[in-house]
């Protein structure tokens, strides 16, 4: 079966299917997503989300986050803006960088949705555990780019698939994760939605506006 990229608009091949999930492979931006008929509704999806259990003072997560954490302290200070773009119900990231002083806002379409901080521009956004998630990719990377001041970093966090594998990779598993991304991905977004650079470390991917 042949069903179009939500990232690229390109023709996709099936990937895997077993009884619970369907994913198909972009034959251009390499990026790998489910059949839209297992997408979850808004209830369902929030409900899935309220069992992740992360808060402040829970060390484990933020060591998780510290690739993002280190990242943004590296490279700005309190005078400059950024935005935690898809924050959840429990904003970690965005409370660390606050209590260290930093200018913050938040915004997730299903907690936390003021989409007045979206007429903004920012000089870095985090996004952890979220790309994922992006039922529609491209219309987000583009929102992304556009709220980005120029030179601004947009800081994200994902497992990334090696291409080996598929069929035990766990990342799979979970039915919020829709849309998950290869290292072609990446630099197929790069290439075509405006950025001038991105750099991949592990989990962390960072793209300059």
């Amino acid at each position: 079966m042949i069903l179009a990229c939500p990232l690229c608009s390109n023709k996709g091949l099936l990937l895997y299917h077993d009884d619970k999930h369907t994913f198909y492979q972009c034959s251009v931006c390499k990026g790998i997503y489910r059949d839209s008929s297992e997408l979850l509704n808004k209830h369902k999806e929030k409900d899935r989300y309220y069992l992740h259990q992360n808060h402040i003072n829970d060390l484990g997560y933020i060591n998780f986050a510290d690739p993002i954490l280190s990242e943004v302290k590296k490279h700005y200070n309190a005078t400059h803006q950024g935005l935690d773009f898809g924050a959840g119900h429990t904003p970690v990231i965005s409370e660390i960088l606050k209590r260290d002083n930093f200018n913050i806002e938040i915004y997730d379409p299903l907690f936390f949705n003021n989409k007045t901080v979206l007429n903004k521009k920012y000089d870095f956004i985090t996004s952890c555990e979220v790309i994922e998630h992006f039922y529609n990719p491209k219309k987000e990377f583009e929102l992304l780019y556009k709220i980005l001041k120029p030179n601004g970093k947009l800081i994200c966090m994902t497992d990334i698939f090696n291409g080996s594998n598929f069929d035990s990779w766990y990342y799979k598993t979970d039915p919020t994760h829709v849309f998950l991304y290869q290292k072609e991905t990446f630099q197929w977004i790069k290439d075509h939605l405006g950025f001038s650079g991105i750099i991949i470390e592990g989990r962390l991917i960072v793209l300059t506006r």
